[in-house]
């Protein structure tokens, strides 16, 4: 899932967010967060929704289903 976390770390710094600020808004742990950032973990899918709901994107757009949201 690499372009899933290619894009969450994308759109969180072009809204001015950090990793951390989303980590505590959705609950997980923030080193839980990274671990699926960086592809070495794969997010439950309320979690996708959660983060989704948060950036205020699509969960199509954070998996790569969709080029722009």
């Amino acid at each position: 899932m690499k372009v899933f976390g290619e894009r969450v770390k994308a759109t969180l710094k072009e809204n001015g967010r950090t990793q951390k600020a989303l980590a505590a808004a959705i609950n997980v742990q923030p080193s839980t967060l990274c671990e699926w950032l960086n592809g070495n973990n794969q997010p439950p899918m309320q979690a996708i929704v959660d983060i989704a709901v948060y950036l205020d994107v699509s969960t199509d757009y954070l998996l790569g289903l969709k080029e722009y949201d």
